[in-house]
């Protein structure tokens, strides 16, 4: 009796603990809205009018965030659900016979990325911190980021993923996908997301990424040229001239006199220190979420994997306390 006291008491001591996992969930339970997700995907999922009664629909939701939250293969993710008190938790289980098994974890996945719904909830993301003024859309910060895949043949297909490519930056090669971004400039939060191969140039994507309403466009060195294109947008949505900020190259730069140098090192300052807030959201998708490498193959995949890291980046920094409302 004594030992099943005390043993319940551990129980009791052990969920009160706080650590740093179960903290970043409790952060997440309050910013997800997790209500309006399972609506979105309520219409998709199974009906459970034949075979076994489903598993229900908010678990399997709560199992998806977990598994891009900490990067988790299927088998990983319902492995933790079991193991981990901070997992479990926030699952709301207790037992493993309520967890499902990796494959059925793998379904509810391919089931978001059939219907698009990873998109969708993204879509949502973005409605929602407008609603709360935090995408003011009056200006835009463009770059890209790449998202490595196995460049390795041993598969099935006894190939690389065909429509991954790989590009040269700097001295060193990478094979996958690239992820645009639209960056709204006063938030840092994203407000489009386009992914494409890794080799595709980042300026023939610019106008793809510009929200409509912007009156100024910032980006590196890479997108020099975006407003002189044949498919530049060179005025929003409401026909106001749209100016293009663009970071020059060193290059261009030294050829000035010393005078002119300064003036404009200063200006490139000035343009880089805006631009620098992309960064930010790229460093949530690859540094606290560490999704720096995909385990998935195909461009619809990498999409809706990408749409996914991206809102919940977006939802993660609108939680700041600068941002915060």
């Amino acid at each position: 009796m004594d030992k099943q006291m005390s043993l319940s008491a551990l129980n009791d001591e052990l969920a009160q603990v706080r650590t740093k996992k179960k903290e970043f969930l409790e952060q997440i339970e309050r910013i997800v809205p997790l209500g309006k997700w399972v609506s979105m995907i309520k219409p998709c999922y199974y009906k459970g009018e034949r075979g076994n009664k489903p598993y229900d629909l908010e678990l399997m939701l709560r199992l998806y965030l977990l598994q891009n939250l900490y990067n988790l293969s299927d088998e990983a993710t319902v492995a933790e659900a079991i193991d981990s008190r901070a997992f479990s938790d926030f699952c709301g289980v207790d037992s493993s016979n309520q967890v499902p098994d990796g494959d059925t974890l793998g379904r509810f996945r391919n089931i978001l990325v059939h219907n698009g719904l990873q998109e969708q909830l993204f879509a949502q993301v973005v409605t929602l911190l407008q609603q709360k003024g935090l995408l003011l859309k009056k200006g835009t910060i463009v770059d890209s980021t790449i998202i490595a895949s196995p460049s390795s043949t041993k598969n099935q297909e006894k190939q690389r993923d065909p429509e991954a490519h790989q590009v040269k930056k700097g001295n060193a090669w990478h094979f996958g996908y690239k992820a645009h971004v639209g960056v709204d400039k006063d938030s840092g939060l994203v407000h489009t997301v386009e992914v494409t191969a890794a080799n595709v140039h980042d300026v023939t994507m610019t106008p793809k990424l510009l929200a409509g309403e912007e009156t100024v466009v910032y980006g590196d060195s890479g997108y020099l040229g975006a407003a002189k294109r044949e498919d530049a947008v060179t005025k929003n949505s409401s026909g106001k001239r749209i100016r293009y900020k663009l970071n020059r190259r060193p290059s261009q730069i030294k050829k000035n006199s010393t005078r002119s140098k300064a003036q404009l090192k200063r200006r490139e300052h000035e343009k880089s220190s805006v631009r620098a807030k992309v960064e930010h959201v790229f460093a949530v998708v690859k540094g606290l979420l560490r999704y720096r490498k995909t385990r998935y193959r195909g461009l619809k995949k990498q999409t809706a994997k990408l749409n996914m890291m991206f809102a919940l980046a977006n939802l993660i920094l609108a939680d700041r306390p600068s941002l915060a409302v």
